[in-house]
């Protein structure tokens, strides 16, 4: 029962941040350019996508394993790509970037 509890809340979370990546995406597109992403219009429509499937796995229990590979691979790529906080300068956004990079791998 606590799993299941925890599952769907892990889901919800998982699930609203995909949304949040079709719904504002032209930040998110300028945040993943600023970190020289390749393509970055088009990986945030694919994360989003894998973070919306995978969110959606957790709360229904279906395809459960596609969807912690699916958000294993978005998180893994995520870390390494986006909050690459090893190479700032800044210390303000070095904190900032290592904390997402640690809450990914988390």
């Amino acid at each position: 029962m606590i799993k299941q509890i925890l599952l769907i809340l892990l889901g919800i979370f998982f699930l609203l941040n995909g949304l949040n990546h079709f719904l504002n995406s032209k930040i998110l597109e300028e945040y993943a350019e600023k970190r020289s992403l390749l393509a970055s219009k088009l990986m945030i429509k694919l994360s989003g996508i894998l973070l919306c499937f995978g969110g959606i796995t957790l709360i229904s229990g279906f395809y459960l394993l596609y969807g912690i590979i699916g958000l294993c691979i978005f998180l893994l790529i995520a870390s390494v790509t986006i909050h690459k906080f090893w190479g700032l300068e800044n210390r303000e956004i070095m904190m900032l970037e290592s904390m997402h990079f640690a809450k990914n791998w988390a």
